[in-house]
Order: C-alpha cells, then sequence, then structure tokens
C-alpha cells in the first residue's frame, strides 16, 4: 500500500491575482465544495491549505451539522523500540498515512497506550510508576486530536488505578463543556465507573465522581444525553446526564433492568459491544470458530428494545456498517453505507492482532504479518481482509491494539 507523509500542508505564497479567483467565489459554491469533499478529511485539509479565503469559508461551515467521513484506523502501538511517528490507514483512499508523532515531545510517562476515539479525539493515557508502590500508579488521560495536534488534559486520582475506557458525552472541538466518563479497575478488573466534568472541575482531581454500579462494568456508550452500560451479566443502566452539564448535578439513575430476549444467545461470545446505530442502541458479540486465534469469527446482534426490555435479533443491517474495537476499550460506531458508498453494507469492521509469522524470501529474514481485523458480512457469514501490515519479529508485542477514529478537520 501507498505510503505518504504527515497530513500537514505548507500554503506556499504567490501573488494576489493569482488567488483571486480563489477569493472571489460565492459563499454558495464553497459549501458545495465542502460538501462533496466532507467525507475524505484529508481533502478537506488539502481544502484548507488553498488560501486563507479556504480555510476561513472551512471554517465557517464548522458551525453547521457534521458531516459523515470516512474513518480512520490507526494502527497498532509497538512497545519496543519508541516509535515517533503514528500510521493511520484510510478506508477512503486505501492509503496509510505516516503522521510525525514524537513521543519524547507529546507523550511522556513509563507506558503511553491509546483507549480509544471519541468525536475525532483520541485518548492517550499516560503511566507514571516512579516512587510507587507495587499496584499503585499515577495515571494522567489526554484528548488528543491527531489532525489540529490540539491536546486536553484529565487528571485522574489515584484511587482510579487502571482506566480501561473513556466516553465523551459531545464534541470537545463544539463544545468545552462536557462530560467524561470512564471505566476503571485497581487490580485489572472492571470493577467501576467515575465521571468527570470538563469546563467545571477544571484538572482538580476531586472533579472525579464514582458512580455506583453494582457489578463489573463490560462496556458502555452515551445516547441522547444518556449512558447506557452494559455489565458482564447482561444488566443494562441508563444514567440521564442531561442536567450535569449545568450546575454539577448528580447523574440520575433512570433504569436498572436485565432485557430478556427474543430468540436464542450464544452465550459462548468472546467480546460484546454497546452501538448506537441510526437512532437506536445494538448488543453486538463476537464468538471464535475454533481455538486457533487466526481461526474464523461468528458476530451476532440484537436490538436494544428500551420499552419492552428486550434484546430483539436483527438479521440485517441494511445500509449500515458497524465498527467495532478489538475489545471494548475503544469506542465503536456504525456509519450509513449511502452516504459513505466506499463502505461495504450489512458489515462489520472489526479489529483484530493476529501475527503470522512469515519468511521474506529476498533477503532470508523472518517477519511477522499483522492481521488487524476484517469485515464480516452478517448475511453470508464471510469475512474479508481491509489491511494486511508487517512488522519485525522482535515487534510481536504492542502496547495499543489498532483503533478505529473519525478524524475531525475542523479546528
Amino acid at each position: 500500500m501507498a505510503m505518504a507523509m504527515a497530513c500537514t500542508t505548507e500554503r506556499k505564497t504567490t501573488s494576489p491575482n493569482r488567488n483571486r479567483w480563489a477569493d472571489e467565489l460565492l459563499p454558495e459554491l464553497f459549501e458545495l465544495i465542502l460538501k462533496k469533499l466532507a467525507s475524505n478529511v484529508l481533502d478537506i485539509i488539502r481544502f484548507k491549505a488553498v488560501c486563507s479565503s479556504w480555510n476561513c469559508a472551512a471554517a465557517r461551515s464548522y458551525t453547521s451539522a457534521p458531516l459523515p467521513q470516512y474513518p480512520w484506523l490507526m494502527a497498532p502501538m509497538p512497545k519496543f523500540p519508541p516509535i515517533e511517528s503514528r500510521c493511520f490507514f484510510s478506508l477512503a483512499e486505501n492509503k496509510v498515512y505516516k503522521m510525525d508523532w514524537n513521543r519524547e515531545k507529546t507523550f511522556h510517562g513509563d507506558g503511553v497506550s491509546c483507549l480509544g476515539s471519541s468525536y475525532g479525539w483520541l485518548a492517550i493515557k499516560e503511566v507514571y510508576t516512579e516512587k510507587k508502590t507495587y499496584n499503585e500508579y499515577e495515571e494522567i488521560v489526554h484528548l488528543f486530536n491527531p489532525i489540529s495536534r490540539e491536546r486536553l488534559t484529565l487528571l485522574l486520582a489515584p484511587k482510579l488505578t487502571t482506566t480501561d475506557k473513556v466516553v465523551l458525552s459531545s464534541d470537545p472541538s463544539r463544545n468545552n463543556n462536557f462530560v467524561v466518563v470512564v471505566i476503571h479497575n485497581p487490580f485489572f478488573e472492571r470493577t467501576g465507573l467515575a465521571f468527570y466534568q470538563h469546563g467545571i472541575g477544571g484538572d482538580n482531581a476531586s472533579a472525579w465522581t464514582n458512580l455506583s454500579h453494582g457489578s463489573s462494568c463490560a462496556d458502555m456508550v452515551f445516547h441522547n444525553g444518556h449512558l447506557f452500560t452494559l455489565s458482564i451479566v447482561h444488566t443494562i443502566q441508563v444514567w440521564d446526564f442531561r442536567s450535569t452539564n449545568d450546575n454539577n448535578n448528580y447523574p440520575t439513575k433512570i433504569m436498572n433492568f436485565r432485557p430478556s430476549i427474543n430468540g436464542n444467545v450464544n452465550s459462548m461470545a468472546v467480546d460484546e459491544w454497546l452501538v448506537e446505530s441510526m437512532g437506536e442502541l445494538l448488543l453486538v458479540g463476537k464468538e471464535r470458530l475454533g481455538n486457533d486465534t487466526r481461526g474464523a469469527v461468528k458476530f451476532f446482534v440484537y436490538k436494544l428494545n428500551i420499552a419492552a426490555k428486550t434484546l430483539e435479533k436483527v438479521e440485517s443491517l441494511r445500509d449500515c456498517a458497524l465498527f467495532l474495537a478489538r475489545n471494548q476499550s475503544a469506542m465503536s460506531f456504525s456509519l450509513s453505507t449511502k452516504e459513505l458508498p466506499r463502505l461495504k453494507e450489512n458489515s462489520i469492521y472489526f479489529t483484530d492482532l493476529d501475527h503470522v509469522l512469515k519468511l521474506n524470501e529476498s533477503c532470508g529474514e523472518n517477519f511477522y504479518e499483522i492481521h488487524v481485523g476484517g469485515v464480516y458480512n452478517l448475511e453470508t457469514k464471510v469475512v474479508e481482509t481491509y489491511y494486511p501490515t508487517r512488522a519485525p519479529v522482535s515487534n510481536k508485542y504492542w502496547s495499543s491494539p489498532p483503533v478505529w477514529i473519525v478524524p475531525s478537520p475542523w479546528y
């Protein structure tokens, strides 16, 4: 696959008359052009780099509702040696783009990993172990926009020893007052929830507040101002966060139930996700067929009927495509294949991390072919590969799995 350099563009100095035509375009034409380009973040970046007028036009268009965009896949992050860049695979262009991301300048700590993405922001965790006792860590979580390089830092209290997942109530690029919710555990088991009101609590660790959840939390998602959580025993809890942004109120738990299931459920699921799709909530499960980690997989999908408190089997996703992380740590989401026709309809794009030892016949050296997932068709049950890559044998172990992100060029 083609490899390109960082997604930054320098504006060339030109004579005033040469760019006059660009300055005099009607606003309606700007809007039409941007709508045509909006599905590919790189096209928006190129548009903004033409001249100052086009850059301003793109900034003005940001005030309207966001248009659908093709996602990127951030390739797995190796532990050794230190990497000064990150690679992103564009589904729109079927290319890999390399972004400068110097670890020593951007993130420090004894360990750095990615917890997923939300609204085009990556949740990056730094772990500090210096002068700490066993099982005691100091963690700092950053919200990092890889396009604008903007970073928002949230300081975690010491009792939130390990953070597993981060979700945001709204887009930080649009509103500085948003809620952050984390799944955390002190001893490597999912045990609890805590929320943080950015823009109200500031960077003070006391701004974090625990949510009484009961059973260990497996996944969570924001939907219409409510936080839906899924426990490891399949109970659903619903928290109303709509009033917390105004006056720092504690969210209200409005539902707590274990949904009954219409149809047979496979109890052998390895991973399960809560996914918002076209205004509805889905429960998606994955199981492996066989003991081999590279064996076939099977997915099942259920729709959550909140009023009836049931799970209803979904036979077809129609013109939707789901995007699932390797595990529940990262954010999952749904996109319309009508609006983004390069995506495969009725399919599930999933990430994984399988290593296949290969021999490079040209030089006689071994390398690992890294399979980061596939595209599963819900009707045919067939899996297709979308992004194979390779790495030296020494890089078999990774600090972060691959992560889906819908990049935001509006900054």
